[in-house]
C-alpha cells in the first residue's frame, strides 16, 4: 500500500508539474516569446554563417590586390579598396544580417529559404556581384579581370533562386554604397602656393618632380582637398587634429632634424642595416599593406566569410580614415618635408641645424606637407582595429614585402609592434620628422579604435 501510495503520490506531482509548466507556456508574455524565437533564429543563421567558408571573399580580394596594388597615388588606391571591399561587406549582411552595413538598412532582410546547404549559392553570387560592379566603377581597368572571376564563380552555381536572390542583392549592394558616395570629388594633383618662409612646405622643393609632368606637376601637390572628404567611420577629417609641430628654435624639432639627416638619406652611414630594411619593407602603400596583413589573419584564424568581409571592411574604412584625417592636418599646418629643411638648414634661422645642400632622402619624398606622418597614421589605425576585432595585440605572423624585398620575410608578432615599426620607417628613408610619427600613430590608433567601435557593429549587440 505504500509503495502505491508513492506511485499515485508522485503522478499527482508530475501531473501538477507538466500542468503548471503548459499554463506558463500559455500564459507566456507573447514578448517573451517573440524573444526566444529570435534567439532561436539567431543561432540558426549563426549556424549558416559559419558554414560559409572565406574562400570567395578572398578570392576578389587577392584579384583586386593584383589589379591595384602600388600602382596609384595612395589616397587614390585606399579609395578603391574600401568601396569594394564594402560592397561585399554590405552584399553578405543582406543574404543573413549580421553586422550593420555601411549603407542602407539591413534589418528586415527576408532569409525565407536559406540553410546550411544551399547558403554558398546566394553568398557566393552576392559577394561576387558586388565585387565585380564595384570594381568596374571605381577601377575600370579591372573590369575585364573582374568579369572572368565573376562568370567563373557563377558558372559553379547552379541554376536557381536563390543564385538570382544572390546578384541582385550583390547588385544593390553596390548601388547602395555608390549612392551613398555619390558626393564624392576625385582626388588629384593641384597646383599649390611655393611658399618661402621657413618651416612652410615648399611645392618645388625636388628637382626631379618638375621632370615628370604629368605624373607629378610642377609645384603642385597631391588632394589637398582630401581632408574635407566625407569620411567612412569618424565623424570629421578634424576630428583627431592635434597640436601643431615644433617650432624650428626649440630643442625637439633640433633633435629631430639632426636625426632625420643622419638616418634617412640614400648613404647615411650611421643607420643600421636594420633599420636600412624597416624602411624599404614599409615604403609600400598601407592599403596594400594591410590589406595582406588582414588576408593572412583570414586563413590563419579560419575565419568565416562574414568575419573576413567585415576584417577587411573595417581595416580599408580605417585606413581611408586615416588618410582623410592626416591629410587635414597636413594642409592646415603646411610644415615642410625633411628634404626642404636640410637642403635650407643653413637659412631657417636656427645655427643648431646644419644645412646639407646635397642632401636627398633614400626615396622620392611624396607631393604633400610633412606634418602628420599619413604612412603612421594608417599603421596607428590598422594596429587599432586588428588588436579589436581580435581581442589581443599578439600576432604571429610572417610577411614578405613583395615589392621592394620580395626575398626577405620579416616577423611580426604583435600589432604594435607592426605599427612601430611602420612609423619608423619614415624616418629611415627621410619622409619625417620623429615628431610628425609620434603624432600620427597615435591619432590612428585613437581613429583605428572609433571605428571599429562604431561601424559594422554586430546586430545583436545594438539591441
Amino acid at each position: 500500500m505504500k509503495t502505491t501510495a508513492k506511485i499515485l503520490n508522485g503522478l499527482l506531482i508530475l501531473f501538477i508539474l507538466v500542468s503548471c509548466e503548459k499554463d506558463e507556456l500559455e500564459s507566456t508574455d507573447p514578448d517573451l516569446l517573440n524573444s526566444a524565437n529570435s534567439k532561436a533564429t539567431d543561432n540558426f543563421n549563426n549556424g549558416m554563417i559559419n558554414s560559409y567558408s572565406s574562400d570567395v571573399v578572398i578570392q576578389w580580394n587577392e584579384l583586386l590586390s593584383q589589379s591595384i596594388d602600388n600602382r596609384l597615388p595612395q589616397p587614390a588606391e585606399v579609395k578603391i579598396y574600401v568601396m569594394v571591399t564594402l560592397a561585399m561587406h554590405d552584399a553578405l549582411n543582406n543574404v543573413v544580417p549580421k553586422y550593420e552595413t555601411y549603407a542602407g538598412d539591413n534589418t528586415n532582410v527576408d532569409v525565407s529559404g536559406i540553410s546550411k546547404k544551399n547558403i554558398h549559392s546566394i553568398a557566393d553570387a552576392a559577394v561576387s556581384k558586388a565585387a565585380r560592379d564595384m570594381m568596374a566603377q571605381v577601377f575600370p581597368a579591372s573590369t575585364t579581370a573582374a568579369d572572368a572571376l565573376l562568370t567563373s564563380i557563377l558558372s559553379g552555381i547552379e541554376d536557381s533562386d536563390l543564385k538570382s536572390r544572390g546578384i541582385t542583392i550583390g547588385q544593390q549592394a553596390t548601388q547602395a554604397v555608390l549612392q551613398k558616395r555619390s558626393s564624392d570629388f576625385p582626388l588629384g594633383f593641384a597646383a599649390y602656393p611655393n611658399y618661402s618662409e621657413p618651416g612652410q612646405f615648399r611645392s618645388d622643393f625636388m628637382p626631379w618632380m618638375m621632370a615628370n609632368p604629368p605624373i607629378w606637376p610642377a609645384n603642385a601637390v597631391y588632394a589637398p582637398n582630401l581632408g574635407s572628404l566625407a569620411p567612412f567611420g569618424i565623424e570629421s577629417g578634424d576630428q583627431f587634429r592635434d597640436q601643431a609641430p615644433f617650432p624650428l628654435n626649440s630643442a625637439e624639432y633640433i633633435k629631430d632634424y639632426n636625426e632625420v639627416k643622419a638616418l634617412g638619406c640614400t648613404a647615411c652611414p650611421d643607420r643600421t642595416d636594420e633599420q636600412t630594411e624597416i624602411g624599404a619593407f614599409y615604403v609600400e602603400n598601407t592599403s596594400s599593406f594591410n590589406n595582406r596583413m588582414a588576408r593572412s589573419l583570414i586563413v590563419q584564424k579560419k575565419l568565416d566569410g562574414w568575419e573576413a568581409a567585415r576584417l577587411i571592411g573595417l581595416i580599408q574604412m580605417s585606413q581611408m580614415d586615416a588618410y582623410i584625417a592626416s591629410f587635414d592636418g597636413k594642409y592646415y599646418y603646411n610644415f615642410w618635408r625633411p628634404i626642404s629643411a636640410i637642403r635650407l638648414g643653413d637659412s631657417d634661422g636656427v645655427a643648431e641645424t646644419e644645412g646639407d645642400a646635397t642632401w636627398t632622402p633614400t626615396f622620392t619624398t611624396p607631393p604633400t606637407p610633412e606634418y602628420p606622418s599619413t604612412h603612421a597614421y594608417n599603421g596607428g589605425a590598422a594596429a587599432a582595429v586588428f588588436k579589436s576585432y581580435f581581442n589581443t595585440d599578439h600576432c604571429d605572423l610572417d610577411l614578405t614585402s613583395p615589392y621592394n624585398l620580395p626575398d626577405r620575410t620579416r616577423h611580426i608578432s604583435s600589432f604594435s609592434q607592426m605599427s612601430r615599426d611602420n612609423a619608423l620607417s619614415r624616418i629611415y628613408i627621410g619622409y619625417h620628422f620623429r615628431n610628425a610619427i609620434v603624432v600620427g600613430e597615435r591619432q590612428g590608433k585613437e581613429l583605428g579604435q572609433y571605428v571599429f567601435e562604431n561601424n559594422l557593429r554586430e546586430i545583436k549587440k545594438l539591441k
